[in-house]
């Protein structure tokens, strides 16, 4: 972070003649004259500002905003922040809906994941970094994640503030590791392979029914399926995308990653695709019940555990390792998180003080880390060195995997990407169809929706 250069004023002495008196003495009388304007300026400067803010519903995270929104209107009582929260799921379709009725607020937290769909439409005001704190564009994006960059940072240009962002872990139950003679800190799986034998190890049957699932992949939602397959996907070799904006996933890179994912079930038999307890609000109650002994997820707060399972918590037999790989040792998950950002259409003065609450809601990331944990922000500097960040368990695991994670797809058609793949998911798994077929079908799908597209 840059702070201001002062300024700094030099006296002279000397012998004055009557002309340097004369001189002097006009230039306080414009001084006197024109004092009256600086003190106007200064009050229209505190002009009251009404600005509107959506942000979406999470128990930890959308507190802590509204917190320090409220904080920010304390130390700025001329502005106002309309402060309002969706569901998770629904942000997105009530800002489409905002933008097209006219009524989409001044400001938003945005999932990274929509942001091409904002930019393309200009429904974004490009942010000065400098009035965030940062002496150039440059100081700015080195502070923060990579994936963030990809989706926030366009043609020399920064649309979004990073709040949260986070990769995936893949989070293990210690204690069945070491009922079935696995010492979870050394045998964790680190390739798909090794995933697969593990999980088919720790699976436990009665007839054909499961009684426990050695591993669990997420099948509740699109936005998980997408979490979850996207860095198998790029691991492969694969893209969503071709530079043309053709779908590529049904290239044989994309055949090679959905055969890993539909692997758990269908070679090692360590997963039943249709046996889940997972819910919206507990994509990971499977592995909370201990139903499955491995799950992918974003880092699980404790009190999550604790309103489960408060055993597990109390004696701790749990702990995320990195993603699998496709080559030993180079796991990576997928990174996602969410950005402040302005809307375009907003006035200037609205844009000014939105940029300015946003620079002091992130002025304290010990207090968010406090408040949030185990969510890292997004930034790099200015909270991990905190000893209340240092204590908490497998901290270096979370950032690890922000850090290493690759970026969901950059694109237009986010919701039809991922609705097509979820459905195709969904058709391999629970109804034995065919992959390549499947993943031609899903090519095709999204091929129509980008042709479909309109920017504006």
């Amino acid at each position: 972070m840059t702070d201001p250069k002062s300024n700094k004023s030099e006296s002279k002495t000397g012998n004055f003649s009557r002309r340097d008196v004369l001189s002097i003495s006009a230039a306080a009388a414009l001084a006197a004259a024109t004092a009256p304007i600086s003190r106007i300026a200064s009050a229209q400067a505190k002009k009251p500002i009404s600005v509107s803010f959506w942000t979406f519903e999470n128990p930890q995270q959308r507190p802590w905003v509204h917190k320090r929104v409220k904080l920010f209107m304390e130390k700025n009582p001329n502005v106002k922040v309309d402060f309002q929260y969706f569901a998770f799921g629904d942000l997105g379709k009530k800002l489409s809906v905002g933008f097209a009725t006219g009524t989409a607020p001044d400001g938003f937290v945005s999932q990274d994941w929509f942001m091409p769909t904002w930019q393309a439409k200009g429904l974004l005001a490009p942010l000065d970094v400098q009035r965030l704190g940062y002496s150039s564009l440059k100081t700015f994006t080195d502070d923060f994640a990579p994936a963030f960059v990809a989706g926030a940072v366009q043609k020399g240009k920064a649309y979004g503030y990073p709040l949260w962002f986070y990769g995936y872990a893949n989070y293990l139950n210690t204690k069945q590791f070491k009922e079935v003679g696995l010492d979870a800190a050394k045998d964790w799986p680190k390739t798909w392979e090794q995933l697969g034998e593990v999980a088919k190890r720790l699976t436990i049957k009665e007839g054909n029914k499961f009684v426990r699932q050695g591993f669990k992949f997420a099948m509740h939602t699109p936005a998980w399926t997408m979490f979850q397959f996207n860095a198998i996907l790029r691991q492969c070799g694969g893209a969503w995308f071709d530079k043309a904006g053709k779908c590529t996933v049904n290239n044989a890179a994309g055949l090679k990653a959905m055969t890993i994912r539909a692997s758990i079930a269908k070679q090692y038999g360590a997963e039943d695709p249709a046996d889940s307890i997972a819910t919206a609000p507990l994509p990971q109650m499977d592995w909370l019940k201990e139903r499955a002994s491995m799950f992918f997820c974003h880092p699980i707060p404790p009190a999550a555990i604790e309103s489960q399972n408060p055993k597990m918590l109390s004696e701790g037999y749990f702990r995320p390792v990195q993603y699998p790989a496709v080559e030993a040792g180079k796991g990576y998950s997928t990174t996602y998180g969410f950005n402040l950002v302005v809307n375009a259409r907003a006035a200037k003065a609205k844009q000014e003080a939105l940029q300015d609450m946003y620079k002091f809601m992130m002025s304290d990331l010990a207090d968010a880390w406090k408040d949030t944990a185990p969510f890292p922000p997004a930034r790099k500097t200015g909270w991990a060195d905190s000893p209340l960040v240092k204590q908490f368990p497998y901290v270096d695991e979370i950032i690890i995997a922000r850090d290493r994670g690759v970026a969901l797809p950059q694109t237009v058609v986010y919701n039809e990407l991922a609705d097509a793949v979820h459905r195709g998911i969904q058709q391999i798994m629970l109804n034995n169809a065919d992959i390549q077929t499947t993943l031609n079908e899903i090519a095709a799908e999204v091929n129509r929706a980008t042709a479909a597209f309109k920017p504006t």
